[in-house]
């Protein structure tokens, strides 16, 4: 008796340091409602930067990619060095979709390195669709003809995945040219960075969907970022908070369902480093804080609820 007592105890023990070692599990027991895909930045550690070329290891992006595998379908990545060239086959190990992203800038070397590498991921079938840069238009760093150059170049290189560039609305409504030389429309729209109220966000982006949509009505659309911080500098009418990150999560997945939308929500986790480069509000858009844990508010959403239509 005193054996099977302490064989108990030892599994019950087991199982509170096995809850204790996985901060993104859910406290209450049920099944999980998947988002269709996260966008995915594994620099969640006090003085990682990719600016500064910081290495990735892929026990890292295999215990962040663990914590929010039961929550998605889809991630997405923006970058095939220093590491991140690992994110599609870990993925798919862990039976994750991946959308991997290249990061193009005006270093035409260091562009080519990174083209010759989202290639042979694409070519390995680590990858189910290739993003050619992220807001590229918008920093002005490549013109749409070096842009395009390089998106036909993936295309020709890698068959049967989408391929695409990602960037924000306006440019991709300025540069119908780049849009068409990809075969899916990847906006990014954030009524945060445009002072919209948190109450009125979802009613701003459903108006500049159906704008894409007439527009680019021979090709699928797909949201590939969005989100709200959970904390940072008021712009406008928009205020960054806990509360407000957690309902605009809620409302934009639920227009997401009703309105049968495929997006990349940003982000997943939490990213110190970026504060240093958008203000305090960089470093707060994760779901997940950089530690790994689920933020209050957010697992409405993985609980299946939603807001009924108040955008259209």
């Amino acid at each position: 008796m005193k054996v099977y007592k302490l064989i108990v105890l030892l599994l019950f023990c087991l199982f509170l340091m096995g809850q204790a070692g996985c901060p993104g599990c859910r406290a209450s027991v049920g099944p999980i409602t998947k988002v269709y895909g996260l966008n995915f930045g594994p620099y969640t550690k006090e003085g990682q930067d990719p600016n500064y070329g910081t290495v990735i290891s892929e026990q890292q992006i295999r215990d962040l990619l663990r914590i929010i595998a039961p929550y998605t379908e889809w991630v997405r990545t923006f970058g095939c060095s220093n590491g991140l060239e690992n994110v599609g086959r870990i993925a798919h190990e862990l039976g994750l979709k991946v959308a991997v992203g290249v990061w193009l800038s005006r270093d035409s070397s260091a562009n080519d390195i990174e083209i010759s590498k989202l290639i042979e991921i694409g070519k390995k079938g680590e990858a189910d669709m290739l993003i050619v840069g992220s807001e590229v238009l918008l920093r002005n760093d490549l013109t749409e003809e070096q842009l395009i150059n390089y998106i036909n170049r993936v295309k020709e290189e890698v068959s049967g995945i989408p391929v695409a560039t990602a960037d924000v609305y306006t440019e991709l409504l300025q540069h119908p040219n780049v849009v068409n030389a990809g075969t899916v429309v990847l906006p990014n729209i954030y009524p945060y960075w445009e002072g919209v109220d948190v109450q009125y966000a979802i009613s701003k982006i459903h108006i500049i969907y159906q704008q894409l949509r007439q527009i680019y009505s021979n090709k699928p659309i797909i949201i590939s970022e969005t989100g709200w911080p959970s904390d940072g500098n008021i712009i406008g009418n928009a205020i960054p908070s806990q509360e407000n990150s957690a309902f605009y999560f809620l409302n934009f997945v639920s227009w997401a369902k009703a309105e049968n939308v495929k997006y990349f929500y940003f982000e997943a986790f939490d990213e110190p480093w970026k504060a240093n480069y958008e203000g305090p509000q960089g470093a707060h858009w994760g779901v997940w804080d950089k530690n790994g844990k689920l933020k209050p508010g957010m697992e409405r959403v993985f609980e299946g609820q939603t807001i009924a239509d108040n955008w259209s």
